[in-house]
């Protein structure tokens, strides 16, 4: 079952909150609004969110530092600053401690709208690999950080699949049931899909030269991996992506 993305709305203006909270509640989020810095820490220690829209200046504790509390509590989750000054200090320091953009009020409903889209494509993640206990085993430790997961097991169940749904992130196998994950990959950039590849392999010489002939860019894990180092790496990949919806 699919799971909604979670928002978390953090402003002091009332009436902002509750028109954002109406807006993406019809469009099908699972949202969330508090009033301060303190309330949204709080509340995260709760509840997990995919997306955090925070004003800069608040009262009492202020955007940027709750922000700072906020990495140390949910260091995957996607934070925007917002606010309706032009320039400062605060938004120096937001930029300088990672936020993912700054937007200003009145806020580009269009543009959140898109970014939220584009989050929500970047939580489903397609794993095609022949080891079916690895499959499960990898499905379920992603799933715990909310994450919507697909596995098949072949090569034509990954193309079969792709036909009928896209996927954001593709976690692909590199040695695939006597099929290189360089012709899935192929197979797959052939139908017009612009996914985020994922390459994983015990056996990353085999294959470094068509790695590094491709003409399409591949990020790599070998395996064994820690599932920690692999969410690192997603949420690295996702930041990128998300960064050029709010430019």
């Amino acid at each position: 079952m699919n799971k909604k993305l979670s928002v978390l709305i953090v402003d002091d203006d009332i009436s902002l909150g509750d028109s954002l909270t109406d807006i993406l509640d019809a469009k099908g989020y699972d949202v969330n609004v508090v009033t301060s810095g303190k309330e949204a820490l709080a509340t995260i220690d709760e509840n997990n969110f995919d997306v955090i829209f925070m004003d800069i200046r608040m009262p009492g504790m202020n955007g940027v530092e709750t922000f700072m509390e906020v990495k140390k509590k949910s260091p995957h989750t996607s934070v925007v600053m917002i606010t309706a000054f032009a320039d400062g200090d605060l938004i120096t320091q937001a930029r300088d401690e990672g936020a993912l953009q700054i937007l200003p009020k009145p806020l580009d409903l269009e543009k959140i709208i898109g970014f939220l889209k584009k989050q929500e494509l970047l939580r489903t993640i397609f794993i095609v690999d022949d080891d079916i206990t690895f499959c499960n085993s990898l499905k379920d430790a992603i799933e715990l950080h909310s994450y919507n997961v697909t596995v098949v097991n072949s090569a034509q169940e990954a193309i079969d699949t792709f036909e009928q749904q896209n996927y954001g992130i593709v976690l692909l196998d590199l040695k695939l049931n006597g099929k290189s994950g360089m012709d899935v990959a192929e197979d797959i950039k052939q139908k017009g899909f612009k996914c985020v590849m994922v390459m994983m392999s015990a056996f990353k010489k085999e294959f470094q030269k068509e790695l590094d002939n491709s003409d399409q860019k591949f990020n790599f894990m070998e395996k064994p991996f820690e599932i920690d180092d692999l969410l690192q790496l997603l949420n690295e990949v996702s930041k990128k992506r998300l960064m050029k919806v709010l430019v």
